[in-house]
């Protein structure tokens, strides 16, 4: 089996520390630090991409060119990319990531038959999360007890990649506390959703766009640019309404909702208008949206701007 070419595809937190494994393995072989280049294929060619991989400069001992949104490929790139693989640069390592694999049948063949093509489970991302959570509390000299860190995952759902934000702002929140509890999650929780980010998330659902850039703008100033906190916050937020349409979906009554959700009804009867398929593209549309920023491929807060434009219309 081929280990110059590979397909990574789950959670976008999963990939992450998927592709950081295989880094490090690929090195290790290598026996140095290698070069690395990352290319979204939704903005870059493929040829362009492949031109890179065939170019490497002489003193380099190899390099390890990443290819995000790998499922937009069309069937010409799957050609392009297989007659590369025919005869491809022996120190170049590519690693595609993709979401899903779906309209991507071409593209699953060929790695399978070239290189190796690896699925990720979205139950692998608790274990992972867990992982996460543990190693990032060492940095700060403090522990997490299990019913509290059950709360933290779930509290994140599917979208893992918001864990970082959200252990930092634990760690401010806990002050000189050493371990932290599950009652102390549980406070943070209620501090959390009661911040004036419900402005912005009732804007969005009630359809109002002028009034949603109004109020993002007033909390960029409040947080005083602090954009990834804000995006968590918002990311949390949008994974409540979420969870209030599956449940009015599955019949349940709304008092029930908002007592378990600690939601205003008044949020309910503007949530019925908001469809369902909608809001789940919006939050999968904002944690790509977050990733995108932290790696300096969109700037944070117009691209906040702009989703909230497109989403509140």
């Amino acid at each position: 089996m081929r280990s110059d070419l590979f397909l990574v595809v789950g959670d976008p937190f999963l990939r992450e520390q998927k592709i950081k494994t295989l880094t490090a393995e690929i090195e290790k072989k290598a026996g140095s630090p290698l070069a690395h280049q990352t290319f979204d294929l939704e903005e870059t060619p493929l040829e362009t991409v492949l031109s890179a991989a065939r170019t490497l400069q002489f003193f380099l001992p190899g390099q390890v060119l990443y290819l995000q949104s790998a499922g937009s490929l069309k069937e010409p790139d799957a050609g392009a990319l297989a007659a590369y693989l025919e005869c491809p640069e022996p120190k170049t390592t590519l690693v595609l990531e993709a979401d899903d694999l779906k309209g991507a049948t071409d593209l699953q063949k060929l790695v399978k038959a070239k290189g190796q093509l690896i699925l990720l489970a979205k139950e692998e991302a608790r274990g992972s999360g867990a992982a996460f959570i543990q190693q990032k509390l060492a940095q700060y000299q403090k522990t997490m007890a299990p019913a509290a860190r059950t709360k933290v995952l779930a509290m994140c759902g599917d979208a893992v990649m918001f864990l970082d934000t959200m252990i930092e702002r634990l760690v401010q929140f806990a002050g000189d506390q050493k371990v932290i509890d599950d009652d102390m999650v549980s406070r943070f929780e209620e501090n959390w959703t009661e911040m004036d980010v419900f402005k912005l998330t009732n804007a969005l659902v009630n359809r109002d766009p002028a009034r949603a850039l109004k109020v993002f703008r007033n909390l960029v100033g409040f947080y005083e640019a602090d954009l990834i906190s804000l995006v968590g916050i918002l990311h949390w937020q949008l994974r409540q309404l979420w969870q209030a349409s599956v449940l009015l979906a599955a019949g349940v009554a709304e008092r029930e909702i908002c007592s378990k959700l600690r939601m205003p009804p008044q949020r309910l009867t503007a949530l019925r208008r908001f469809p369902v398929d909608r809001l789940e593209a919006a939050i999968e549309s904002l944690y790509h949206l977050d990733r995108q920023s932290k790696t300096g491929q969109v700037e944070g807060v117009t691209g906040v701007e702009a989703w909230l434009l497109e989403y509140a219309a």
